[in-house]
This record gives C-alpha cells, sequence and structure tokens, in this order.
C-alpha cells in the first residue's frame, strides 16, 4: 500500500464558490480515514480532486510520495466507489465484480475468480453474480460498486457515501465486513459519510468538514471527548452535545440554569469575552438522586422543571427547557448563519438510565463533572477548554 496526502488543497466551482478551502490531510500506509461532514459540505469534492476526476484550483495531491497533479486518473491507480454506484449495464454481477481487476496487467484468472466468489459471498451477492444491474435493487447495486472496489488491487480506495442505499438491518454488517476486509488487507483507504456515528466507527482517524473547510482531524476518541470547535461538538454525538450561552461575570460562567465557578486558567483564556458558549454532553447529565449523582464531587449542579421525557429503551431523554433574552437568541442565530447548521436550542437534554422514575413537570435535581464541561468562544467557535 501507499500514502495518500492533499496538501493546502481549495478548488473553486465555475460560478466561483469555494468548494474546498485549503484542505490538507494525510493518510498513512494501510490506515482508515473517514471524511465526515453534513450533506454539501465538499467531501465528494475532496475525492473527485484526489481520485483527478476534477484539478484542484491551489495545492497538491500526493500518493505514494509523488506530487500527482498532473497524471491523469487511470494512472495514479486508486479505486472510486461513487456514490451513485456506476456500474456497467451490459455486465452481469459477476463480470462487474471483476471488470476493474481485468484491467491491469499480468492479471491471473483463476485470483480473480477466486476473489470475486469470496467478496460476493460477505456482501451476499453470491446468488445474484447473472443477473444484470437492471434486474437488481438499490442496496444490492451498492454492494455491488463496493465489491468491485475491493476485487481490485490499487495503490488507493476512495468509498463516497457507500453504505447510504443500505436498510438499517444490514447496514451494519456491510460496513464491518468492507472495513474489515480493508484493514486485514492493511489498504490505504479513505470514506466518506454525513452520518457522524458511522465515521467514529470506519476509521484510525476521522476528518469533520463543513462549507468546504476540515475543522478538525483527529481519533474518534479524540473528536468526542475535545473537540476543537463549536461546529465539531455540535455535529458529533446523538444526541448532540448542549450548547448553552453563558455571561462572564467576575470569575463565574452565569448559564440560564445554572453558574460555574471558572478556574485561573480558563479565566485566563476566557480574558476580555462577555459571552462564551457552554457545551455539555448528555450522558454527562446525572440526577442528583442515584448514585451515579451522588458520586460526582467536583461538579456543577442545578434544580429545574422537567419540560418532556422521551423513553427510548434502554435510555430516556430528559429535556430541561429555559428562557433566553432577545439579543443572546440574536448572537446564537447569526452564529448558525455563519455556519449554515443548526447548534443551539432553549433546552438541556440529560440523558438518563431508563429506571430513573423521571416525569414532564417534575423538578430535576441535575450534576455535571466539572471537567466534562467545555468553554467556547462565541464568534471564532474555539474551544477554550484545551486550549
Amino acid at each position: 500500500m501507499t500514502t495518500i496526502e492533499v496538501r493546502n488543497v481549495s478548488l473553486d466551482a465555475p460560478d466561483g464558490r469555494r468548494l474546498l478551502d485549503d484542505v490538507s490531510l494525510s493518510v498513512p500506509s494501510g490506515s482508515r480515514l473517514a471524511v465526515c461532514g453534513p450533506p454539501g459540505s465538499g467531501k465528494t469534492a475532496l475525492m473527485r480532486v484526489i481520485v483527478g476526476l476534477d484539478d484542484q484550483t491551489d495545492g497538491d495531491v500526493v500518493i505514494g510520495g509523488t506530487v500527482v497533479n498532473a497524471v491523469n486518473t487511470r494512472q495514479r491507480d486508486v479505486a472510486l466507489v461513487f456514490s451513485d454506484y456506476a456500474l456497467h449495464p451490459h455486465l452481469d454481477v459477476y463480470d462487474n465484480l471483476a471488470f476493474a481487476a481485468r484491467l491491469r496487467r499480468g492479471r491471473d484468472e483463476d485470483a480473480i475468480d477466486e476473489r470475486v466468489e469470496e467478496v460476493a459471498e460477505f456482501l451476499a451477492l453470491g446468488h445474484l453474480l447473472e443477473l444484470r444491474p437492471s434486474e437488481l435493487d438499490d442496496s444490492q447495486r451498492q454492494r455491488v460498486a463496493i465489491g468491485r472496489s475491493l476485487v481490485r488491487d490499487a495503490d488507493g480506495y476512495l468509498f463516497d457515501e457507500p453504505f447510504t442505499a443500505q436498510n438499517d438491518r444490514v447496514r451494519s454488517h456491510v460496513r464491518s465486513v468492507t472495513t474489515q476486509w480493508q484493514f486485514d488487507r492493511q489498504r490505504t483507504s479513505i470514506f466518506t459519510t454525513s452520518d457522524a456515528h458511522e465515521a467514529l466507527t470506519i476509521a484510525d482517524q476521522v476528518a469533520i468538514m463543513h462549507q468546504g473547510y476540515v475543522h478538525q482531524v483527529g481519533s474518534p476518541r479524540d473528536l468526542y471527548d475535545r473537540p476543537a470547535d463549536l461546529f465539531v461538538a455540535g455535529f458529533l454525538g446523538a444526541p448532540a452535545m448542549n450548547l448553552v450561552p453563558a455571561r462572564v461575570s467576575g470569575q463565574q460562567l452565569l448559564m440560564p440554569l445554572a453558574g460555574i465557578l471558572l478556574d485561573d486558567m480558563l479565566m485566563q483564556r476566557i480574558g476580555d469575552r462577555q459571552m462564551v458558549i457552554v457545551g455539555i454532553r448528555p450522558e454527562h447529565c446525572h440526577d442528583a438522586s442515584t448514585p451515579e449523582g451522588r458520586d460526582v464531587t467536583d461538579r456543577v449542579e442545578f434544580t429545574t422543571r422537567i419540560d418532556d421525557v422521551e423513553w427510548r429503551g434502554r435510555t430516556q431523554l430528559v429535556y430541561l427547557g429555559y428562557e433566553l433574552e432577545p439579543e443572546v437568541e440574536e448572537v446564537l442565530t447569526e452564529i448558525e448563519d455563519a455556519l449554515d447548521f443548526d447548534l443551539f436550542g432553549n433546552f438541556v437534554v440529560a440523558e438518563m438510565p431508563a429506571t430513573s422514575d423521571l416525569r414532564s413537570g417534575m423538578a430535576a435535581r441535575i450534576v455535571v463533572p466539572r471537567e466534562a464541561i467545555h468553554v467556547f468562544d462565541a464568534q471564532t467557535g474555539e474551544n477554550l477548554t484545551h486550549g
């Protein structure tokens, strides 16, 4: 295998819109990167530049240590699974699976046949090998496109939203066998997905992308525990992180529901800011009356009325509403407009065990470990907690 890099790559659309904005990523040999962001964030544009279908406006694409800006698509030897499948309609499933592998010089037909049979089996295509794409449903056609890439030997592998047509029942299985095949063979791979949970499960490293810009790259745990900015914090997680405005008053942050005493380090990082955004993940909110809540020593605590409870089987989501001043709502709206993404509400979501006896209208005493609280700059979005 080989490394894949993009260095300061930008791409402008014919109408002048910036599709990629100074993107730099590095995928070491044999590793897997997931590029994740909302639809329209630039993920597909990045794949097309790497494979050579589109020429970047600025920057370099580097494969195996060689700048390939002037190298055509075929010579780059990168396999790409399109989100729209792009199968050959006149070929049956078997020949579609084998097509790319057969284009290579010195091919071994017996080895190709063995690999096609193996891939077809774990992608549940074994009984469909004699059918044409027109006889398949979207889920099956997508698995054929995935399988064609797996059968082929290439320097790198790009999967652009490869699992979207799979229904919920089989999607996790198809995703698992695909990524395991790549891992076992130490293939350098890049996956794109709009599903944040999926991104955290399929790759060694994850790049969070929006508006053509890469906000953060890191391990799944790093991104979840230490989001670099407001967008990453609000995008990762289900339910998403609670993002609550807070006014700076002396050595306290005054939120609508509670006050937070600041230590000297965070006070220094906040500086002369008058307003910040406090981030709290729902699973870090505990019922103070439970053993988990009582075990939290260094904590922020508040009592409020429960607006609603949403039971989810093993857990329940407790919604705790609050009021915002009009001028604060205006600032939050400006932040969302700039990011073109919804981040804020007028409630805090707390994820509680399903066994907790909580009902709408009750008063709830909530505790949050101080170490689990994030503080963000309201203008730049920067996470001030981690410097």
